[in-house]
């Protein structure tokens, strides 16, 4: 069988009836799924005819073939984004999932809340101490590095301040 000579492609329209069905067979070979092959072959002339003027090319299915390699690309890119997406949605809903109840949060913001009246009651290196303890997390010699006192003193000012905290939050109960 002869292959069949070239079309004369002086326009868009000719371009297509011309080289439609070889870009379709290209486009098969490379997509293994005539629907998808089908809609690249169509996209693939869209973007000419969206380019602009047409300016008839000297290797039709060179062009052709590199305008579709391109939209082959972008939809690899388009794809591994939305796959990317997909999974992060899917992390978040199962975090969601994870995440505490209005009433475990309404609780948490009420204890909260009472620790911060015990801390407003205390003595000021009681205070302190606490807050570098839970809050900053210094271990006690640190503490009492930073408060200019001794370890034992700072191991007392923790006691009362827990102490404080234990009775705030039975006074809510």
């Amino acid at each position: 069988m002869k292959p069949t000579p070239p079309a004369a492609v002086d326009s868009l329209d000719a371009l297509y009836k011309g080289y439609h069905s070889w870009l379709l067979v290209w486009l098969r070979q490379r997509l293994n799924c005539p629907q998808h092959a089908a809609d690249m072959a169509q996209d693939t002339f869209v973007r000419l005819l969206s380019a602009g003027s047409y300016v008839a090319p000297r290797e039709p299915r060179a062009l052709l073939a590199t305008v579709a390699r391109r939209l082959l690309i972008d939809r690899g890119r388009r794809h591994k984004l939305e796959q990317a997406y997909r999974e992060a949605l899917a992390l978040h809903v199962e975090q969601m999932e994870q995440a505490p109840s209005p009433e475990q949060i309404h609780a948490a913001i009420q204890a909260l809340e009472q620790i911060d009246r015990a801390l407003s009651r205390m003595q000021p290196r009681v205070r302190q101490a606490f807050v570098l303890r839970h809050l900053e997390g210094l271990s006690h010699s640190e503490i009492a590095e930073h408060l200019q006192v001794s370890t034992k003193s700072v191991q007392g000012y923790l006691v009362q301040a827990l102490l404080a905290c234990h009775a705030a939050a039975e006074a809510c109960l």
